[in-house]
């Protein structure tokens, strides 16, 4: 296994179970003579349900440890389990395995090969090849992320400058129309000139069904907010403004939304600042002077097309004597003005015009006309009911990716269903308070199981 991998996203890169299996062991095992290494060994061969249970007891022995490497090793041996014949079986391992990927310092050509592997994975979780007798998650995986040969043969004559050459990228910060930067501005001298990346669209429809799995009460925006892009094309998305009752999702919709499609999202708080000066940045002359957020957010994630996202953006002044954040979106969202737009801070003459402008806001009514017609306005739908089990389910994944302890919690009792559903009802269906109130059902049934 790669040494400077966590366990589990080392095996993402492998192409067969047995290989991974390998590595793992010999990871898990350095030492020979091991009972339960040996006992493992012994079972590979034989019948998947022995396999399986062998894995499980070595399972549950790592957990017991309470320590964060033995829990790593934990997760990565549950990967072995996922069987794409039985869709619940990768149930306890993505929610892990996608935090995994969001918080580990990769490369460029690591991070991509591990997100697109993983959403493979989610596919399967799907029942994408249940009933196919097909064969491993790993096998799947390597198939379907297999570069096309073409590619493969060009890649193997460029290397280098040249073919980063290839990779769709634009000149954000043109030397020639830049002032020297100052001292506290030295971040940025590596933009300057240079040509920033584009990130690409890649397998819209899986993304589009883990947004659906995720936010089945709204589906219809995740079309709505997917809808402009073009496979293999550069994202590049029209400014939206997600409109709905406090507690919807709309702004955690936006981060899975830059997670899924790869690209980074900047929040900007609307309701934080009197003016716009804390959006489209401080003068050069300032004691501190700041860059505008698209320039911040390019900067911060190294691509030119990562989101910039106003929260509560209805909250924001309107007064234009204050420079009003409102009239400093309106450059912003106006693609021609956004490709030439001078950046006060920087005395730089900046592209910014792939960065995508999204807003969340409980009403649109207080935003100026000419800002409402910028914008797209897409009402998310609260939830109801009728999507309280996938929503409950998508919490404990949420969860378990944040304590591990919460990885092997059985799923939600019928009647555990129906107290957190009459208590979310009273709670107007807030997305927050269901976070609250399926956290409160599992202590409650850790508590009782101690007691008993």
């Amino acid at each position: 296994m790669r040494p400077h991998l966590d366990p589990a996203l080392g095996l993402l890169t492998y192409d067969r179970w047995s290989d991974a299996f390998g590595a793992l062991h010999h990871a898990s095992f350095p030492i020979e003579g091991s009972k339960r290494g040996q006992d493992l060994l012994d079972a590979v061969g034989g019948p998947r349900p022995v396999v399986r249970r062998e894995i499980d007891d070595l399972v549950d022995e790592l957990y017991a440890e309470g320590n964060a490497e033995s829990g790593r090793l934990a997760l990565a041996w549950l990967m072995l389990t996922c069987d794409p014949r039985q869709p619940a079986s990768f149930h306890r391992v993505l929610p892990q395995l996608q935090h995994a990927v969001d918080e580990a310092d990769l490369s460029q050509d690591e991070e991509e090969l591990m997100r697109r592997r993983l959403r493979i994975w989610w596919r399967a979780s799907e029942g994408e090849w249940c009933g196919r007798s097909p064969p491993s998650a790993f096998a799947i995986a390597a198939h379907e992320t297999k570069p096309d040969p073409d590619e493969t043969e060009l890649g193997s004559i460029l290397s280098g400058p040249a073919r980063r050459m290839l990779a769709p990228a634009i000149v954000v910060m043109p030397k020639e129309k830049s002032a020297k930067l100052k001292s506290e501005h030295s971040a940025y001298k590596e933009m300057s000139g240079e040509r920033i990346p584009l990130v690409v669209a890649k397998d819209i429809a899986g993304v589009r069904r883990a947004l659906h799995d995720e936010y089945p009460h709204a589906t219809a925006v995740v079309d709505l907010l997917l809808r402009d892009l073009r496979e293999g094309e550069p994202v590049r998305m029209k400014p939206a403004i997600l409109l709905g009752s406090p507690g919807c999702g709309k702004s955690r919709l936006i981060r899975r939304l830059g997670d899924a499609l790869g690209i980074g999202v900047y929040r900007f708080d609307g309701g934080s600042s009197s003016d716009g000066v804390g959006y489209g940045g401080t003068p050069r002359g300032w004691g501190e002077s700041t860059p505008c957020v698209p320039a911040r957010a390019v900067l911060q994630y190294r691509i030119a097309n990562p989101i910039a996202m106003v929260d509560e953006i209805e909250k924001s002044s309107v007064n234009p004597r204050n420079g009003a954040l409102t009239s400093v979106l309106l450059q912003h969202t106006e693609r021609e003005t956004a490709a030439r737009i001078r950046d006060v801070a920087l005395d730089a003459e900046l592209d910014l015009s792939w960065v995508g402008h999204l807003a969340t806001a409980n009403s649109v009514d207080p935003l100026p006309a000419p800002l409402r017609d910028r914008y797209r306005i897409i009402r998310v739908p609260d939830p109801s009911l009728q999507h309280l089990p996938q929503l409950a389910a998508n919490v404990m994944r949420d969860l378990a990716a944040e304590d591990e302890a919460r990885a092997g919690d059985w799923p939600l009792a019928a009647d555990e269903l129906s107290g957190i559903g009459k208590a979310w009802a009273a709670r107007r269906f807030s997305m927050r308070a269901l976070q609250k109130i399926v956290a409160a059902t599992l202590e409650a049934r850790d508590q009782h199981a101690m007691r008993h």
